[in-house]
């Protein structure tokens, strides 16, 4: 069975909103139409996808199953279309994904400099999806935050980060010049949203050098989420340094940590997808950031 890309999308948009008829809205279809796409492609999949009743809709296990699956095989799929029209038409691009305060300026004008007719996208990532915007074709090589699923990516490890502390800025150890990981003993620690444990043990510190856990705080997606919690008083997070120079704030403080080993950023990227335009990407970052130093 061919899975079908547009019944794909009737699902998730019905999967997102739990609303035949917003999803048909949505998709500008009837709900009629939009119902018999979802049922053909139950039957083809041989999966009930939605559990429905009179007042609601919900998703099946193999609903949440398929909705995850789905959005990465759409956006691979998207990306394979716009990277096909892009040559189709004689338009080079290269997509680099980075992650916020990475340092992607050198390496971006030493490529820009041997390949000046090549358009660069520079697409945000985050944390949990560092890997899958790699594999589904998001992007064509990105500046990522190790640790990450190495599965089907070439990974050149390139330069450490420091931790540095969050803190409110009415904490008693916010105008430190900075301290050691244990002045941080019993604080609730910020979680980084749908981390691995091998995220968390590198950027966190957790668990900290002594195998103590601190008490865990609310998690958060991103940095606006993190400030908002830090300026509440609901707990500390530990951020690389450049990110602090990113997000600076009145109400808080970022204090330099000691006593954990630096974090380390990377270039990744699909080793399956062969791209003269990556791999002088690769050596563009390799001489201008020299990794290893």
């Amino acid at each position: 069975m061919d899975l079908d890309l547009r019944k794909l999308r009737y699902f998730v948009a019905v999967a997102e909103r739990l609303h035949f008829g917003r999803a048909a809205l949505a998709l500008h279809v009837t709900q009629p139409a939009l119902s018999r796409q979802v049922r053909q492609l139950e039957h083809d999949l041989g999966a009930v996808l939605f559990s429905r009743t009179s007042r609601e809709v919900t998703l099946t296990p193999a609903g949440e199953q398929l909705l995850h699956d789905a959005r990465a095989l759409l956006a691979a799929a998207q990306a394979a279309q716009e990277r096909a029209g892009r040559i189709g038409a004689g338009r080079h691009t290269l997509t680099v994904g980075f992650m916020l305060g990475t340092d992607v300026t050198a390496a971006l004008n030493a490529f820009s400099a041997n390949h000046p007719d090549v358009a660069i996208e520079l697409v945000r990532i985050r944390w949990w999806n560092q890997a899958r915007s790699l594999l589904d074709g998001t992007v064509d090589i990105a500046f990522v935050r190790l640790p990450v699923d190495s599965d089907g990516l070439d990974v050149l490890p390139l330069y450490p980060e420091r931790l540095s502390a969050v803190l409110p800025a009415r904490h008693p150890l916010a105008d430190e010049a900075g301290m050691h990981v244990t002045a941080l003993a019993g604080e609730p620690v910020l979680q980084y949203a749908d981390a691995t444990p091998a995220w968390t043990a590198v950027w966190n510190a957790v668990p900290r050098p002594d195998g103590t856990q601190p008490p865990r705080g609310p998690a958060f997606h991103d940095m606006e989420e993190l400030l908002g919690y830090v300026r509440a008083g609901r707990g500390v997070v530990l951020v690389p340094e450049p990110v602090a120079a990113v997000f600076p704030r009145p109400d808080i403080a970022y204090v330099p940590v000691t006593g954990v080993s630096p974090g380390r950023v990377a270039l990744a990227w699909d080793g399956t997808r062969r791209s003269t335009l990556v791999t002088d990407f690769v050596e563009a970052a390799r001489s201008t950031l020299r990794p290893g130093e």
